[in-house]
């Protein structure tokens, strides 16, 4: 017998030599535990959009082991926000050990619920933790925003107006010979790659205070700045009558893409007072197109921030084009005009070319940031006057240079391209009777080159 008890003792020695304090499990209701954040909070987020995932971490600062008896959701299975521990996900989970010094993790998301609200409104839950006859609780806070969801459909002669957001996805056409027209204050939301296309007309007009803005789905965490999340807008051939007008455009792949070849020079798609940036590809991209923008700012594009090609007519008045500080890097001219563009091999697209450039800035990274193109052969009138143009070469009635922040733009390190106390631009510009500027300021009898007039404070 003894020489069968020996061994057995020696493997129970050893056994309660490896249990540790940490491993032991206390019900002392003394015990506390410790959380990374007492809420967790989420950015606005549409009805029926699933969150980012956000991280809760539960401590265990004392030397035993603590057993959850429950970690469950206030508002259970009615709840808006789903958790996952440990792999599992479910608005209850129940006996979930924290050993001594260790830490558990807690996955958080939130889908919510329409509540036929136009206003946002607040989405409320908690976490619930139970333990040694201790209960904690964790907040749950996001924002919600129901909309008007829209998706693969063909519309005629529709009035869009603020309150609850229009949401694309997919595509959303505006059928020849109708008309979209989009009241003050009013949000287009568009899905991953969604796009809207215009074979009518599409009347976008804001006001000062009250912008148009068009722009991706989610705001949550860092899509709030990314471009390229949906596609653009597109006016296709046929569409004229075309106003954008104190609007928004960002996180795009193409602001405003115009392609609407016709025999006439009168603008069909007319912009002013309007804000394109953070576009993976251009800003205004036309081909063969008749376009006119007047106080708009555009900057922080992948390719383009002006791409007008195969000809047309294009005048651009007191604008800010640049892509100085910009998420991307660029090889070639920012602002570009061409009378062709290269179909194929085989085939080459070309027409005239009328190009007008007056009170403008000009600005990026690259040593010459304006190229103008008559390769194709077609008859090219370029008229530029008064602008200031990034460029090492002298343009008559122009201002050019190279050196940084020539303009004199106030902080483009934030994107801020307004005219700070000392810019070059102040007072440079032409009369052309732009009276106010793309903020809704008035100018004074000696504009400021570009979209901002700078107005100092008394």
């Amino acid at each position: 017998m003894l020489k069968v008890a020996a061994p057995f003792l020696i493997v129970l020695l050893i056994w309660s030599s490896c249990s540790t304090a940490e491993d032991d499990i206390s019900f002392d209701p003394n015990l506390e535990i410790l959380f990374s954040n007492d809420s967790v909070a989420f950015d606005t987020l549409l009805s029926e959009s699933r969150s980012a995932t956000k991280r809760l971490t539960i401590f265990n600062p004392n030397e035993n082991a603590i057993l959850l008896s429950e970690i469950l959701l206030g508002k259970d299975q009615a709840s808006d926000y789903s958790i996952i521990v440990n792999g599992k996900e479910g608005a209850q989970q129940t006996n979930e050990q924290i050993l001594g010094g260790d830490s558990l993790l807690i996955l958080v998301e939130v889908n919510i619920n329409p509540r036929n609200l136009n206003a946002p409104y607040i989405v409320k839950d908690s976490i619930v933790f139970n333990w040694n006859g201790n209960t904690a609780h964790v907040k749950l806070i996001s924002w919600g925003q129901d909309g008007n969801r829209l998706q693969n459909q063909i519309i005629c002669d529709e009035v869009w107006t603020k309150g609850r957001p229009y949401i694309i996805s997919d595509t959303l056409l505006v059928r020849p010979n109708c008309q979209l027209t989009i009241e003050p204050g009013t949000s287009v939301f568009f899905e991953n790659d969604a796009a809207l296309f215009i074979q009518g007309s599409l009347q976008a007009v804001g006001d000062s205070a009250n912008h148009i803005v068009f722009r991706n789905a989610r705001f949550d965490g860092i899509y709030d700045q990314v471009p390229g999340q949906w596609n653009g807008i597109y006016f296709l051939e046929g569409s004229a009558d075309n106003q954008v007008r104190f609007a928004e455009i960002f996180n795009g792949q193409v602001g405003l893409r115009v392609g609407s070849p016709d025999d006439d020079d009168i603008p069909d798609v007319i912009v002013s007072n309007t804000e394109i940036f953070n576009m993976s590809s251009d800003g205004i991209l036309a081909f063969t197109s008749d376009v006119e923008a007047t106080n708009s700012l555009i900057y922080n594009c992948g390719r383009y921030l002006i791409g007008n090609f195969a000809g047309g007519n294009y005048t651009y008045q007191h604008c800010t084009f640049s892509n100085d500080q910009s998420f991307f890097v660029h090889s070639e001219p920012g602002v570009q005009f061409s009378d062709n563009i290269i179909i194929s091999e085989s085939e080459t697209l070309t027409d005239d070319l009328t190009v007008e450039l007056t009170n403008c800035i000009i600005w990026g990274s690259q040593d010459e940031e304006l190229a103008i193109n008559g390769g194709g052969g077609s008859i090219v009138t370029a008229t530029l006057t008064t602008n200031i143009i990034r460029s090492g070469e002298g343009i008559f009635g122009n201002f050019t240079s190279q050196d940084f922040n020539f303009p004199g733009f106030a902080n483009q390190f934030l994107f801020d391209y307004s005219l700070d106390t000392l810019a070059f631009a102040q007072d440079k510009g032409l009369d052309i009777g732009v009276l106010k500027d793309i903020i809704d300021v008035p100018r004074d009898e000696m504009p400021d080159i570009g979209a901002f007039e700078r107005v100092d404070k008394n």
